[in-house]
């Protein structure tokens, strides 16, 4: 059973997102009524006991509110347990920008991605994914996370895929990790997510239809060649949905996934190239710069 919505929590929520969204403009409280879609009186009152906690700061001259120092020790705790991603960001601006694709981070677990922060392009294709949307690691989904997995994770992930296609995907991966980036295509069947679309939509439908449907999406995709390819012919146009590289830590264990998501116009095998091509430049750099923070221990050897 799905769990109930929290109204109040989701106002919470949205008041942050909205209050990191201005900057050091901050919101009046007719504005923080008019975008939470709440009356001033019940905005009031949250406000005042988020002031009180120190989670907001409110301008007494302006009389706006702003994110308050007690978020500053939250942020710290939270980036203490991706130490990447405090190097990882400024690089993702700069990539955001220099490739005009939404530039995003992912925590990597042995079972899925987490998305932990993004950069917006206006140029960038897809939809905004929420901080916090996971992935499970379940084939074909996982692809690029796999492709740095250590022998024992990767193997089992292939043996969950059908046998006629896991040598295959197996030279994909191979592939992927050679080159330092993966890249993931949209070849989603759009007649079969019409079909899931018209389903979701109606009142009389029945749960086990829903997942026979979705098993069958994924099921078409496994089988489809071009959604997690080998190798791009350089003339050839291809529609992207994500490029991905790993920052590995000195274990080479992947510390953060970086994935570009580029406008949803056709690119070339070449510009898909070069793209990926920058990305892996970053990740790299950010890979060495992260090991260079780590503590390292030194052991003195015979002589």
């Amino acid at each position: 059973m799905a769990p109930r919505p929290s109204p109040q929590t989701e106002r919470v929520v949205n008041l942050f997102e909205h209050l990191a969204g201005v900057g050091s403009q901050g919101l009046s409280l007719a504005e923080v009524s008019r975008r939470l879609s709440v009356h001033k009186a019940s905005c009031h009152s949250m406000l005042a006991e988020l002031l009180r906690a120190g989670w907001l700061l409110r301008d007494p001259v302006a009389k706006t509110y702003h994110l308050g120092p007690a978020m500053v020790r939250l942020g710290r705790e939270a980036a203490g347990r991706y130490p990447a991603l405090v190097l990882a960001r400024p690089a993702m601006a700069e990539l955001s920008a220099a490739t005009g694709a939404h530039c995003i981070a992912f925590a990597v677990s042995d079972d899925y991605s987490t998305v932990v922060d993004q950069i917006r392009s206006r140029h960038g294709g897809g939809d905004p994914m929420p901080i916090g949307t996971q992935f499970p690691h379940r084939p074909p989904y996982g692809a690029s996370i796999l492709a740095w997995a250590g022998p024992d994770a990767r193997e089992q992930w292939l043996s969950a895929l059908p046998e006629d296609v896991r040598d295959r995907y197996r030279r994909a991966l191979a592939a992927a990790k050679r080159r330092g980036y993966a890249v993931g295509l949209h070849i989603l069947p759009d007649l079969r997510l019409r079909e899931l679309a018209l389903i979701v939509r109606s009142a009389e439908v029945r749960s086990t239809r829903l997942s026979q449907l979705a098993q069958a999406l994924t099921d078409e995709l496994i089988h489809t060649e071009e959604w997690f390819p080998t190798s791009l012919a350089t003339d050839r146009s291809y529609e992207v949905s994500h490029i991905d590289s790993p920052i590995l830590d000195s274990g080479s264990r992947i510390a953060l996934m970086l994935s570009l998501v580029p406008s949803t116009e056709p690119l070339t095998g070449a510009a898909v190239t070069r793209l990926g091509t920058q990305l892996s430049a970053a990740t790299r750099r950010l890979g060495a710069a992260l090991a260079a923070e780590s503590p390292v221990s030194h052991v003195a050897g015979p002589q």
